[in-house]
């Protein structure tokens, strides 16, 4: 795959990894486009986070509970958890765009760069002197990757909409299915799939284009739109509802094929374990497990019948994982053939130990804290392993070495523009802190300082 040519000296990674050379301009917030980025960064490419001051990364805002207190308010935007998970292996460039010393050194940076990825409000972005055109002067063959809301044609009904991923769930009727029958939609806003589905289509269009520039030597305008992306989930409940007259409602845990299937409580502070019963055998065998006498009531015997009284089943399954523990219980169940497993809360999927065998944490330096803890990336490829060489960045810390490097600024220019308030380098670079686990790190996650399991 061709590239700009991009000097990845600053690493200290071994071995080839997929997109070495690939260098990326990252202009967006929150997780949709950073996501992108962040596996692109993953698997060897350069990626340059610009980033203003006057207007962060929202995700920075969501800065750790423990650091809520005045000595830690001037480096308050480096402490969010966001920080490592949506940004390791990436430089932060602190750039004021509305200032024409930044743009300029921006589209500097641009004319050396192989894609450009925001998710900014196409106006906001055109707004800049960004859009596509405007890119493809600087550098004609540049993959441009737009992820607003709902497209970028200004013609579509909801250009001026602006979009999180929050309110796309409830918008394309997500959160309708999401929730107990009897209930209102309970929605999925924790979480926000939406903005992490998108991700995963940006990052299918980046490489489909880098592909087409490798075959034509052009650059390329992905238009993504979070609204299709959300859609597309729901695809098969669409038309259901459309050739059959079938309206999927909410259900809670429960399946129209399997009975009972649920999360019951267990012993101890909000304890779970999930359970599917699949067939009859599966049913026979938790009668095995369980050795309670409701579990050969006749009309318990067929799949009917267990889901018709489902609600009667609940409670006495529930009564009973009530007195034992949930991995007991979960091992238990599988050792007999029925589908089961504790539910997991944070501290449980620290611990898992199918996340630690696959190496799932990764522990680095390099940002605001001596050492700092994320998840890998899930994709891996045994011919070019990916890894990033250091967490998330304090906001600003590269400024100096990307308008150096790329930008072709001297020390007096860059200081010029930090003065003038175009640019900015990190609050206090020389303060680092320590995570609260620090000292626990590696017994949480079983990998080295280095971050090699």
């Amino acid at each position: 795959m061709s590239a700009s040519k991009c000097d990845m000296s600053h690493t200290d990674l071994n071995g080839m990894r997929a997109l070495d050379g690939v260098r990326v301009v990252e202009l967006s917030i929150a997780i949709a486009a950073p996501s992108v980025a962040r596996t692109l960064a993953f698997h060897g490419a350069e990626v340059l986070k610009i980033e203003a001051r006057s207007n962060p990364d929202v995700a920075r805002l969501f800065g750790s509970a423990w650091a809520r207190v005045p000595e830690f308010l001037e480096v308050f935007t480096d402490t969010s958890p966001y920080v490592p998970e949506m940004s390791a292996g990436k430089l932060s460039v602190g750039l004021e765009l509305k200032h024409p010393e930044a743009l300029a050194a921006l589209h500097r940076i641009i004319a050396t760069a192989d894609v450009f990825i925001t998710n900014y409000s196409t106006p906001a972005v055109r707004g800049l002197g960004l859009g596509y055109d405007e890119m493809r002067a600087i550098k004609p063959d540049i993959v441009y990757v737009a992820m607003p809301g709902f497209g970028s044609d200004e013609s579509l009904p909801y250009y001026p909409f602006l979009a999180w991923g929050p309110n796309q769930a409830p918008l394309v009727g997500m959160d309708e299915l999401t929730g107990y029958a009897d209930q209102e939609p309970a929605g999925v806003a924790s979480i926000a799939p939406p903005d992490y589905l998108a991700g995963k289509h940006g990052m299918l269009g980046v490489l489909a284009a880098l592909d087409h520039r490798e075959a034509t030597g052009d650059g390329v305008f992905v238009d993504l739109s979070q609204f299709e992306t959300t859609v597309s989930l729901l695809g098969p409940h669409i038309f259901d509802f459309e050739l059959a007259g079938n309206v999927v409602g909410r259900r809670g845990n429960r399946d129209p094929r399997q009975a009972p299937q649920g999360c019951y409580p267990c012993a101890g502070d909000d304890r779970w374990v999930a359970v599917t019963v699949g067939d009859d055998d599966a049913w026979a065998a938790l009668g095995e497990v369980c050795d309670e006498p409701w579990v050969t009531d006749p009309r318990f015997g067929t799949l009917d019948g267990r889901i018709a009284h489902h609600d009667e089943i609940d409670g006495l399954l529930g009564a009973w994982t009530a007195g034992h523990d949930a991995a007991e219980v979960a091992a238990w169940l599988q050792a007999a053939g029925v589908a089961a497993h504790a539910v997991l809360d944070h501290a449980g999927l620290l611990g898992d130990d199918q996340i630690r065998a696959r190496a799932w944490y990764a522990v680095r330096g390099g940002g605001r804290f001596e050492l700092d803890l994320f998840g890998r990336e899930p994709l891996r490829l045994t011919e070019t392993p990916g890894d990033v060489h250091r967490a998330g960045p304090s906001m600003g810390q590269d400024t100096r070495d990307v308008l150096t490097r790329l930008a072709g600024l001297d020390d007096a220019e860059i200081d010029v523009m930090i003065e003038s308030g175009a640019a900015f380098a990190a609050t206090a670079p020389d303060r680092v802190l320590q995570r609260p686990y620090h000292r626990y790190i590696d017994v949480i996650t079983r990998v080295d300082r280095g971050g090699r399991a």
